[in-house]
């Protein structure tokens, strides 16, 4: 019996020894690496160190976006005593500013890390710190921030709280903003501390590409206060103003109304962020006659001097009338443009005829992007003419039945005052490293001539005989600086179908000085009241703009015998 005994607490022993042996056979060897891992885990921290994201520059060096140090609020809810979550809810409440009942729902359970409030501000930051609560704690962030406030919104766009670009250039060029994280690696105690000594850099982050435009701070800042004045005074849907360089393709302005403060994007609404001088194709009236204008005159079928007859303002075309604005009998081809006569300007088409004025429209762009930098560019539409109906080729000529947006028709239009040529317009001038070299220079990118340099010396001289006495545009003139322009008033699409008759448009596009244009600025009107004619709401914006840019810039007067262009 003693001996049974004895054998069955060996065999206990034995089978102990074995399980014991082959849990720790087990632990040691099969799952060492499992076991390792948790062991490293709960002794070491891994901290992303997050790069600084590029900034945002205009050509003169002024910074329009920036990432600032900041601290966000997080809490370990396991390390916070039960009893305490609903004290430490109410403290934090009045200083986050957040909903009472998400914060204690944020605080309760065994998580090891939740956000309460990103990218504090400082006096927020110091409050918290005061409060020293427990499980309670303070990161290191980074904090995008426009100091210009709504300047140049649309185009800028803005980031989420973790720095990931979201729209305009922040979302284009976000992967050059960014830059790459780095790593920290820390060991911790058995309160899960940081233990200071045992700290060691595994790899610092490398911060993001800077990106200077070619928009003037200065610039962009007259054509803000100047929109948003014509904005308010005449109750407009919308309204857009662009100022470009006709050599370069510079764009120096660009400015949309409603707009909205990317510090604070969550307030605003898509249409107070839509940069509509790009993403919204408009019909562009009487602008538009420039074009197949300048194509007449290159082709040789018309001359200045040329005259047509205006019908006294009402002219019969394919059952229906087209009629003038004033009644107008003989008029020559640069009185046709002055006075913007849709009647004139139709018999030119006609002259023209379709697969010309089509070939044409096609060299100045028309229909298709620009090609700038930005995103969310709308190409416009120009159907061919097998499309077209027997009244197209009389709506095309006044800016009907084609569309364009804003950059488009000023891009065409800068053609006129580049001698000819087509240039890709452009807002952003380069790319640098953080260490200041520069990554990529975006060229002058020429895309054709439209016209010789003759038909578009021509054109600016007939162009300039619109902001002058008996012109629709005189609103537009500037002492010292003659403007080759043109106004245009462009009813709108009806929901019921056809063209409205209380909803317009107004539009004027200039280059200026007329003799060697330096500036093309376009202002675009939408739905104005009560006034709503673009000589009378667009061009005085224009003017306003156009002055206050040639003082700044210092630009020199045209001497006499220099008006013309020559």
């Amino acid at each position: 019996m003693y001996k049974s005994r004895s054998r069955t607490v060996f065999i206990g022993f034995l089978i102990f020894a074995v399980l014991l042996l082959s849990r720790l056979f087990a632990l040691q060897c099969l799952q060492h690496s499992r076991y390792q891992l948790q062991a490293r885990g709960q002794q070491q921290s891994t901290y992303f160190l997050p790069p600084r994201r590029g900034t945002i520059y205009d050509s003169r060096g002024n910074m329009l976006a920036a990432s600032i140090p900041c601290y966000s609020l997080y809490a370990v809810p396991r390390e916070i005593p039960p009893e305490r979550i609903d004290e430490i809810a109410d403290l934090l409440f009045p200083v986050i500013d957040t909903d009472l009942e998400q914060i204690r729902s944020r605080l309760t359970g065994e998580r090891w890390f939740v956000w309460l409030k990103r990218q504090l501000s400082e006096e927020e930051s110091e409050r918290i710190r005061r409060l020293a609560l427990p499980g309670i704690g303070l990161k290191e962030d980074l904090k995008r921030v426009y100091p210009k406030g709504n300047l140049l919104s649309q185009v800028l766009g803005f980031t989420d709280p973790d720095g990931n670009g979201l729209e305009g250039l922040e979302w284009k060029f976000d992967r050059q903003l960014r830059g790459s994280p780095g790593w920290l690696l820390t060991e911790k105690d058995g309160a899960r501390r940081e233990v200071a000594w045992h700290r060691s850099h595994s790899l610092d982050p490398l911060d993001g590409c800077d990106i200077h435009l070619t928009v003037d701070e200065v610039i962009q800042s007259f054509a803000e206060e100047a929109l948003e004045r014509v904005y308010r005074q005449y109750g407009a849907a919308w309204a857009s103003l662009l100022v470009m360089e006709p050599s370069t393709g510079k764009i120096l302005a660009l400015a949309n109304r409603p707009t909205f403060d990317p510090n604070v994007y969550p307030l605003s609404t898509a249409e107070e962020r839509r940069n509509r001088t790009i993403t919204d194709p408009i019909e562009p009236g009487s602008t538009f006659k420039v074009f197949p204008a300048a194509a007449a005159l290159e082709a040789g079928l018309v001359a200045r001097d040329t005259e047509f007859y205006c019908e006294e303002g009402a002219y019969w075309i394919g059952g229906r009338p087209l009629r003038d604005s004033s009644p107008h009998g003989i008029l020559r081809f640069d009185e046709i443009l002055q006075k913007s006569s849709n009647i004139g300007m139709a018999k030119v088409g006609m002259i023209m005829g379709r697969d010309n004025l089509y070939q044409s429209l096609v060299r100045f762009g028309i229909g298709r992007n620009s090609g700038i930098e930005l995103p969310g560019e709308a190409p416009g539409t120009l159907r061919h003419p097998r499309d077209w109906s027997g009244l197209s080729l009389r709506s095309i000529t006044m800016g009907h039945e084609v569309s364009m947006t804003a950059l488009g028709l000023l891009t065409a239009f800068s053609a006129l005052g580049n001698g000819g040529v087509l240039v890709q317009p452009r807002i952003v001038d380069r790319v640098e490293a953080p260490t200041g070299e520069v990554l990529y220079r975006y060229p002058v990118r020429e895309k054709g001539r439209v016209v010789s340099e003759e038909t578009a010396r021509e054109m600016l001289d007939i162009l300039s005989q619109v902001s002058v006495e008996g012109g629709t545009g005189r609103r537009a003139a500037i002492k010292g600086f003659p403007v080759a322009g043109k106004t245009g008033t462009a009813q709108k699409l009806s929901p019921e179908g056809g063209y409205s008759h209380s909803l317009y448009r107004a539009l004027y596009m200039g280059l200026v000085p007329a003799s060697r244009p330096r500036l093309a600025i376009l202002v675009v009107v939408d739905e104005p009241r009560p006034e709503y004619y673009g000589g009378v709401v667009s061009a005085p914006v224009f003017k306003e703009v156009g002055e206050r840019i040639i003082r700044y810039l210092d630009l020199e007067p045209v001497r006499p015998g220099e008006e013309l262009p020559t």
